[in-house]
């Protein structure tokens, strides 16, 4: 006795959306094509300087954790720093 295809489904659906999807490319577009579907360039350049200032709050908030971060690290090696422990324990004991 032979085990069931269980890929005949697959197959099958596959097969179906490749066909719709070869109908839509082959038949025309039903709407008429317009230049300006209702969009101004204003609305684009709004878009760009959309874009810009997220780019830029994004540059800002990286920058200042990078920066954060550098100087915390400057800070903790400071503190374990041989000659500075040493000029604070000579400095307690006068």
């Amino acid at each position: 006795m032979l085990a069931p295809n269980l890929t005949d489904p697959w197959f099958h659906r596959l097969d179906s959306v490749l066909r719709a999807l070869n109908q839509t490319l082959q038949h025309p577009e039903p709407c008429a094509q317009e230049k300006n579907l209702g969009r101004d360039d204003e609305d684009e350049k709004n878009a760009y300087m959309y874009i810009l200032f997220v780019m830029i709050l994004f540059a800002i908030t990286v920058g200042s954790l990078i920066l954060g971060y550098t100087r915390s690290r400057k800070e903790e090696d400071k503190q374990s720093d041989p000659y500075r422990v040493y000029i604070q324990e000579r400095v307690s004991m006068i």
